[in-house]
Protein backbone atom coordinates (compact mmCIF):
# COMPACT_ATOMS: atom_id res chain seq x y z
CA UNK A 1 0.00 0.00 0.00
CA UNK A 2 1.43 3.39 -0.75
CA UNK A 3 2.41 5.62 1.93
CA UNK A 4 2.57 9.32 2.29
CA UNK A 5 4.05 11.83 4.35
CA UNK A 6 2.38 14.47 5.90
CA UNK A 7 4.64 16.85 7.81
CA UNK A 8 2.93 18.43 10.96
CA UNK A 9 4.21 22.23 11.58
CA UNK A 10 5.48 23.28 15.40
CA UNK A 11 2.53 25.46 15.79
CA UNK A 12 3.42 27.00 19.23
CA UNK A 13 1.71 30.03 19.27
CA UNK A 14 -1.16 31.98 18.43
CA UNK A 15 -0.85 35.60 16.91
CA UNK A 16 -4.81 36.16 17.10
CA UNK A 17 -7.13 33.21 17.78
CA UNK A 18 -7.90 30.83 15.57
CA UNK A 19 -4.51 31.33 13.42
CA UNK A 20 -3.74 27.96 14.28
CA UNK A 21 -5.88 26.89 11.80
CA UNK A 22 -3.99 28.09 8.69
CA UNK A 23 -1.99 25.06 9.57
CA UNK A 24 -4.79 22.77 10.63
CA UNK A 25 -5.96 23.34 6.83
CA UNK A 26 -2.79 22.37 5.14
CA UNK A 27 -2.55 19.61 7.02
CA UNK A 28 -6.39 18.37 6.52
CA UNK A 29 -6.08 19.14 2.78
CA UNK A 30 -2.88 17.14 2.24
CA UNK A 31 -4.26 14.09 4.14
CA UNK A 32 -7.47 13.88 2.03
CA UNK A 33 -6.00 14.17 -1.07
CA UNK A 34 -3.43 11.39 -0.12
CA UNK A 35 -3.27 7.93 -1.49
CA UNK A 36 -2.83 5.23 1.18
CA UNK A 37 -1.50 5.24 4.26
CA UNK A 38 -0.91 8.73 5.87
CA UNK A 39 1.98 9.32 7.79
CA UNK A 40 1.70 12.82 9.76
CA UNK A 41 5.52 13.15 10.19
CA UNK A 42 6.23 14.98 13.81
CA UNK A 43 9.76 14.94 13.22
CA UNK A 44 9.74 19.51 13.49
CA UNK A 45 7.20 19.76 16.32
CA UNK A 46 8.36 20.74 19.83
CA UNK A 47 5.09 22.23 20.88
CA UNK A 48 1.09 21.61 19.51
CA UNK A 49 -0.94 24.92 20.52
CA UNK A 50 -4.29 23.57 21.77
CA UNK A 51 -6.45 25.42 19.49
CA UNK A 52 -3.98 23.67 16.66
CA UNK A 53 -4.27 19.89 18.19
CA UNK A 54 -7.65 19.82 18.83
CA UNK A 55 -8.97 19.99 15.73
CA UNK A 56 -6.52 17.95 14.14
CA UNK A 57 -7.38 14.76 16.56
CA UNK A 58 -10.82 15.15 16.06
CA UNK A 59 -9.83 15.16 12.30
CA UNK A 60 -8.32 11.79 12.47
CA UNK A 61 -10.67 10.21 15.32
CA UNK A 62 -13.49 10.44 12.10
CA UNK A 63 -11.27 10.51 9.57
CA UNK A 64 -11.49 7.17 6.94
CA UNK A 65 -7.95 7.54 6.21
CA UNK A 66 -5.46 5.49 7.53
CA UNK A 67 -3.00 7.94 9.63
CA UNK A 68 -0.24 6.86 11.44
CA UNK A 69 2.11 9.24 13.00
CA UNK A 70 6.15 9.15 13.36
CA UNK A 71 8.88 10.77 14.59
CA UNK A 72 7.69 11.88 17.73
CA UNK A 73 10.03 12.92 20.65
CA UNK A 74 9.54 11.47 24.20
CA UNK A 75 8.62 14.47 25.48
CA UNK A 76 5.89 15.35 22.69
CA UNK A 77 4.77 11.61 23.00
CA UNK A 78 4.25 11.51 26.52
CA UNK A 79 1.86 14.76 26.46
CA UNK A 80 -0.09 13.20 23.58
CA UNK A 81 -0.28 9.89 25.29
CA UNK A 82 -1.72 12.18 28.48
CA UNK A 83 -4.29 14.44 26.45
CA UNK A 84 -5.72 10.96 24.73
CA UNK A 85 -4.73 12.68 21.14
CA UNK A 86 -4.92 8.74 19.52
CA UNK A 87 -7.66 8.12 21.31
CA UNK A 88 -10.08 10.66 22.75
CA UNK A 89 -11.32 10.07 26.08
CA UNK A 90 -15.18 8.65 25.08
CA UNK A 91 -18.34 8.73 27.09
CA UNK A 92 -21.74 7.12 26.27
CA UNK A 93 -24.69 7.44 28.88
CA UNK A 94 -22.71 6.99 32.34
CA UNK A 95 -24.17 8.59 35.06
CA UNK A 96 -22.80 11.66 37.02
CA UNK A 97 -20.88 9.89 39.52
CA UNK A 98 -19.11 7.48 37.22
CA UNK A 99 -17.91 10.66 34.63
CA UNK A 100 -16.99 12.39 37.93
CA UNK A 101 -14.82 9.48 39.53
CA UNK A 102 -13.11 9.43 35.88
CA UNK A 103 -12.35 13.33 35.38
CA UNK A 104 -11.45 13.44 39.29
CA UNK A 105 -8.11 12.36 38.02
CA UNK A 106 -7.35 15.45 36.33
CA UNK A 107 -7.99 18.01 38.83
CA UNK A 108 -4.48 18.75 39.62
CA UNK A 109 -3.76 19.02 35.73
CA UNK A 110 -3.77 22.28 33.49
CA UNK A 111 -5.67 20.28 30.47
CA UNK A 112 -9.09 18.49 30.18
CA UNK A 113 -7.85 15.46 28.00
CA UNK A 114 -9.95 15.20 24.17
CA UNK A 115 -13.20 13.99 25.17
CA UNK A 116 -15.70 12.84 22.69
CA UNK A 117 -19.36 12.09 24.10
CA UNK A 118 -22.38 10.80 23.02
CA UNK A 119 -24.62 13.72 22.59
CA UNK A 120 -27.78 12.74 24.01
CA UNK A 121 -30.38 15.53 25.99
CA UNK A 122 -28.99 13.80 29.67
CA UNK A 123 -25.51 13.32 28.72
CA UNK A 124 -24.84 16.42 27.34
CA UNK A 125 -26.03 17.89 30.34
CA UNK A 126 -24.02 15.37 32.93
CA UNK A 127 -20.83 16.19 30.82
CA UNK A 128 -21.11 19.74 30.90
CA UNK A 129 -21.33 20.33 34.27
CA UNK A 130 -18.57 17.72 35.83
CA UNK A 131 -15.93 19.42 32.64
CA UNK A 132 -17.24 22.93 34.08
CA UNK A 133 -16.31 21.71 37.43
CA UNK A 134 -12.88 20.26 36.21
CA UNK A 135 -11.98 23.76 34.74
CA UNK A 136 -12.94 25.46 37.29
CA UNK A 137 -10.62 23.51 40.43
CA UNK A 138 -7.87 23.60 37.82
CA UNK A 139 -7.60 27.42 37.66
CA UNK A 140 -7.71 30.56 40.16
CA UNK A 141 -10.57 31.89 38.26
CA UNK A 142 -12.88 33.96 40.35
CA UNK A 143 -16.70 33.06 41.26
CA UNK A 144 -18.17 35.62 38.52
CA UNK A 145 -15.74 33.43 35.98
CA UNK A 146 -17.40 30.33 37.24
CA UNK A 147 -21.15 31.08 36.68
CA UNK A 148 -19.45 32.43 33.21
CA UNK A 149 -17.75 29.06 32.11
CA UNK A 150 -20.50 27.51 33.22
CA UNK A 151 -23.03 29.18 31.03
CA UNK A 152 -20.75 29.34 27.77
CA UNK A 153 -20.20 25.32 28.31
CA UNK A 154 -24.39 25.14 28.84
CA UNK A 155 -25.46 27.22 25.94
CA UNK A 156 -22.76 25.49 23.13
CA UNK A 157 -23.69 22.55 24.16
CA UNK A 158 -27.49 22.70 23.68
CA UNK A 159 -26.55 24.26 20.49
CA UNK A 160 -24.62 21.21 19.30
CA UNK A 161 -27.38 19.23 20.79
CA UNK A 162 -29.92 21.19 18.74
CA UNK A 163 -28.82 21.90 15.93
CA UNK A 164 -26.01 19.94 14.64
CA UNK A 165 -27.38 16.42 14.22
CA UNK A 166 -23.76 15.14 15.02
CA UNK A 167 -23.66 11.63 16.95
CA UNK A 168 -21.14 13.10 19.40
CA UNK A 169 -19.58 16.14 21.20
CA UNK A 170 -16.32 17.07 21.41
CA UNK A 171 -14.26 19.11 23.92
CA UNK A 172 -10.56 20.09 24.84
CA UNK A 173 -9.16 22.84 27.46
CA UNK A 174 -5.72 23.96 28.11
CA UNK A 175 -5.11 26.13 30.86
CA UNK A 176 -1.97 27.98 30.18
CA UNK A 177 -1.12 29.88 33.61
CA UNK A 178 1.57 32.07 31.83
CA UNK A 179 -0.93 33.70 29.85
CA UNK A 180 -3.90 33.83 32.61
CA UNK A 181 -5.87 31.87 30.04
CA UNK A 182 -8.49 29.30 29.18
CA UNK A 183 -8.31 27.81 25.66
CA UNK A 184 -11.29 25.67 25.30
CA UNK A 185 -12.48 24.28 22.19
CA UNK A 186 -16.25 23.12 21.73
CA UNK A 187 -16.90 21.20 18.60
CA UNK A 188 -19.43 18.79 16.67
CA UNK A 189 -19.56 16.67 13.25
CA UNK A 190 -22.49 17.40 12.18
CA UNK A 191 -24.22 19.35 9.11
CA UNK A 192 -22.81 22.78 10.14
CA UNK A 193 -24.82 26.20 11.00
CA UNK A 194 -25.35 26.23 7.19
CA UNK A 195 -26.42 22.96 6.83
CA UNK A 196 -28.99 23.62 9.97
CA UNK A 197 -30.78 26.74 8.34
CA UNK A 198 -30.85 24.78 4.60
CA UNK A 199 -32.51 21.82 6.41
CA UNK A 200 -35.05 23.81 8.24
CA UNK A 201 -35.54 26.35 5.05
CA UNK A 202 -35.27 29.19 7.05
CA UNK A 203 -33.76 32.73 5.58
CA UNK A 204 -32.84 31.23 2.63
CA UNK A 205 -32.87 34.23 0.63
CA UNK A 206 -30.67 36.09 3.56
CA UNK A 207 -28.09 33.19 3.02
CA UNK A 208 -28.10 33.11 -0.75
CA UNK A 209 -26.02 30.20 -0.86
CA UNK A 210 -23.33 31.77 1.24
CA UNK A 211 -22.18 29.80 4.14
CA UNK A 212 -20.31 32.90 6.11
CA UNK A 213 -24.32 34.92 6.02
CA UNK A 214 -25.72 31.91 7.50
CA UNK A 215 -22.79 32.38 9.99
CA UNK A 216 -23.67 35.93 10.22
CA UNK A 217 -27.45 35.11 11.13
CA UNK A 218 -26.57 32.59 13.31
CA UNK A 219 -24.43 34.59 15.44
CA UNK A 220 -27.09 37.50 15.41
CA UNK A 221 -29.03 35.29 17.44
CA UNK A 222 -31.18 33.85 14.37
CA UNK A 223 -32.02 30.00 15.17
CA UNK A 224 -32.73 27.33 12.55
CA UNK A 225 -35.73 26.37 14.46
CA UNK A 226 -39.23 27.26 14.17
CA UNK A 227 -39.74 29.80 17.23
CA UNK A 228 -41.34 33.21 16.05
CA UNK A 229 -41.83 34.50 19.70
CA UNK A 230 -37.79 33.85 20.36
CA UNK A 231 -35.60 33.85 17.82
CA UNK A 232 -33.62 36.08 19.82
CA UNK A 233 -32.47 33.14 21.57
CA UNK A 234 -30.68 31.47 18.47
CA UNK A 235 -27.75 28.92 19.04
CA UNK A 236 -27.10 30.61 22.36
CA UNK A 237 -24.22 32.42 20.17
CA UNK A 238 -24.57 36.03 20.48
CA UNK A 239 -24.96 36.21 24.05
CA UNK A 240 -22.19 33.74 24.76
CA UNK A 241 -19.63 35.80 22.99
CA UNK A 242 -20.82 38.90 24.00
CA UNK A 243 -20.42 37.82 27.68
CA UNK A 244 -17.04 36.23 26.61
CA UNK A 245 -15.99 39.13 24.28
CA UNK A 246 -17.30 42.82 25.87
CA UNK A 247 -17.70 41.28 29.38
CA UNK A 248 -14.48 39.29 29.87
CA UNK A 249 -11.97 40.79 27.50
CA UNK A 250 -11.67 37.05 25.77
CA UNK A 251 -11.69 35.71 22.25
CA UNK A 252 -14.55 33.57 20.23
CA UNK A 253 -13.93 31.77 17.00
CA UNK A 254 -16.52 29.54 15.13
CA UNK A 255 -15.71 27.68 11.91
CA UNK A 256 -18.63 25.82 10.40
CA UNK A 257 -18.40 24.47 7.01
CA UNK A 258 -16.87 26.41 4.85
CA UNK A 259 -16.92 30.09 6.89
CA UNK A 260 -15.65 31.21 9.58
CA UNK A 261 -16.28 34.12 12.42
CA UNK A 262 -13.66 35.45 14.26
CA UNK A 263 -14.36 38.02 17.63
CA UNK A 264 -12.17 39.76 19.60
CA UNK A 265 -10.78 43.09 20.51
CA UNK A 266 -11.73 45.44 16.84
CA UNK A 267 -12.20 42.25 15.08
CA UNK A 268 -15.44 40.82 13.98
CA UNK A 269 -15.01 39.06 10.24
CA UNK A 270 -17.09 36.55 8.75
CA UNK A 271 -14.88 34.86 6.08
CA UNK A 272 -16.47 32.59 3.29
CA UNK A 273 -13.62 29.84 2.22
CA UNK A 274 -15.49 28.88 -0.71
CA UNK A 275 -13.77 26.03 -2.38
CA UNK A 276 -10.28 26.75 -0.14
CA UNK A 277 -11.29 23.90 3.01
CA UNK A 278 -14.56 22.70 4.49
CA UNK A 279 -15.09 21.27 8.15
CA UNK A 280 -18.09 19.11 8.25
CA UNK A 281 -19.77 20.28 11.13
CA UNK A 282 -18.67 22.99 13.69
CA UNK A 283 -15.46 23.96 16.06
CA UNK A 284 -15.59 26.46 18.27
CA UNK A 285 -12.55 28.24 20.49
CA UNK A 286 -12.94 30.27 23.41
CA UNK A 287 -9.92 32.18 25.21
CA UNK A 288 -11.39 32.65 28.71
CA UNK A 289 -8.99 34.82 30.71
CA UNK A 290 -8.93 33.84 34.45
CA UNK A 291 -8.39 37.72 35.56
CA UNK A 292 -11.88 38.87 34.80
CA UNK A 293 -12.51 43.05 35.17
CA UNK A 294 -13.80 43.89 38.32
CA UNK A 295 -17.35 45.33 36.99
CA UNK A 296 -18.00 42.42 35.21
CA UNK A 297 -21.29 40.90 36.02
CA UNK A 298 -22.36 38.03 33.54
CA UNK A 299 -26.49 38.68 34.26
CA UNK A 300 -25.52 41.69 32.18
CA UNK A 301 -24.99 39.70 28.99
CA UNK A 302 -28.50 37.54 29.46
CA UNK A 303 -31.34 38.25 27.07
Amino acid sequence: MNETIVKIPNVAKEERIGFSFNYMIKVIEETKTADGVVLWDFANVSFLHPFFIAPLAIYKSNSDKIIKCINISLRLQSYLNSICFDRLLHFDNEKKEDVEMVMQQYFDKTYLPLCSFAMTDSNKDVFGSVIRNVIVKQTDIGSGGNTSISYLISELLDNIFEHSQSPNGYVFSQYLKNEGVIDLCIADVGISVYGSFKKAGLYQEEIDGCEADALRLANEGYSSKNRPNAENRGYGISTSKAMLVRGMKGAFFMLSGAAFHRYENNANDYIYLRNLFRWDGTIILMRIPTQIPENFNYVNYLE
